[in-house]
């Protein structure tokens, strides 16, 4: 008996330490449920930080090699915070109800998802919404991209309009803002709408998505993910274009810009943003002009632009129908100017489908210049 007692001792403790085991985890079990006893909705991970978002509240966990470090921040399905690398929430956490789920339904494979934002004047019948949508029925196999789009719309009637014509449609608040009617170029309402765009896709990339934000006023015709590479961390459109994808120097379009998601381009966004109290008054475009060497020396950001031959716009285009992925109404103020020049870029996209296949090798047949603004 007194052998037996002695070989039993060393397993007392290791039996004990399981019970607690078992006891600590049935515990967690049930903190994993709210107060009407629904479980967990979701669980999904932003750059560092991972979130349980359950029907009640949302624990935010910092997660490291060595497991949870952290738990912090109770709230409400309405307030999902993220943190930055020191553990803290960010300065300028925006807060973007419903997002989240939107993202997850509209995103490829790869957590892309394609972006762009309407107003009510923007979002009007046969205005730029109807032309942009347009776009993406005749244009060359593009269609399917349709199935990652979202329509960001400013206003409560700009909402109502997409949901007609739209599967994906988010409605932006900002607070104090009235986005409803056309905005004057440079003014005031014009820098604010802008710079909300932003605010949105920081949000984006840090909820771990990638983004191709399109003004709505870019007409897509093929599909300009062939001039994305993976190497860049960040690739734009170009106003002016110098030769060389890399070059600093380019003129960038930021009206077309695809981002991935990484601390880099967080950090990035958030750089980008507070710049606009060291240069006021200006819009987002300026400003990354302005900055875009800082981005690339002190950021480490890789930044390519797209040639204008294949993403063109209304300042500087390629003649060539049969490279061209999308056309940009820009350098062109007044949205019925816009609308002119883009009905006419439409007709003559589908005059050029018509052409036999020889005729379009001959790359004779291109835009007709000058519009109210192309040229």
């Amino acid at each position: 008996m007194g052998k037996n007692e002695s070989m039993l001792q060393p397993s007392i403790p290791f039996l004990l330490g399981t019970m607690a085991a078992v006891l600590f985890i049935m515990l967690l079990y049930q903190s994993s449920f709210s107060g009407n006893g629904e479980r967990s909705r979701e669980i999904f991970a932003s750059g560092n930080a991972t979130q349980v978002t359950v029907s009640k509240e949302i624990h935010s966990f910092h997660e490291n090699k060595y497991g949870v470090e952290n738990a912090t921040q109770v709230t409400t399905d309405k307030e999902i915070h993220s943190f930055d690398e020191n553990n803290n929430l960010g300065d300028d956490q925006e807060i973007f109800p419903d997002l989240l789920p939107l993202l997850k339904k509209a995103a490829t494979d790869d957590k892309t998802v394609i972006i762009t934002s309407v107003n009510e004047a923007w979002a009007a019948q046969n205005s730029l919404l109807d032309i942009f949508l347009d776009g993406f029925h005749i244009g060359e196999k593009i269609e399917h991209l349709l199935n990652h789009l979202i329509v960001v719309a400013l206003d409560p009637n700009a909402f109502q309009r997409c949901k007609t014509v739209h599967r994906f449609c988010y409605f932006l608040k900002v607070e104090g803002a009235n986005f409803t009617t056309e905005k004057v170029f440079m003014s005031k309402e014009y820098i604010d709408l802008v710079w909300s765009k932003v605010r949105l896709q920081r949000r984006i990339l840090e909820l771990g998505y990638n983004f191709l934000f399109t003004d709505v006023d870019v007409l897509w015709l093929r599909n300009p993910f062939k001039h994305i590479t993976v190497y860049a961390d960040l690739t734009t459109s170009s106003d002016q274009f110098a030769g060389d994808p890399d070059e600093i120097h380019n003129y960038p379009n930021t009206g077309f810009i695809y981002v991935k998601s990484t601390k880099k381009t967080i950090k990035m966004m958030k750089y980008w943003h507070d710049a606009r109290e060291k240069f006021p008054p200006n819009h987002e475009q300026n400003i990354f002009n302005f900055i875009k060497e800082d981005l690339v020396n002190q950021l480490g950001m890789k930044v390519q632009y797209i040639d204008t031959k294949y993403c063109g716009g209304f300042c500087n285009h390629g003649k060539d129908l049969n490279k061209i992925c999308t056309m940009h109404a820009n350098c062109c103020v007044g949205l019925g100017a816009k609308l002119h020049d883009l009905r006419s870029v439409v007709d003559d996209w589908k005059k050029y489908t018509t052409l036999p296949i020889e005729e379009k090798r001959k790359g004779w047949f291109t835009w007709r210049v000058p519009g109210f603004c192309i040229h």
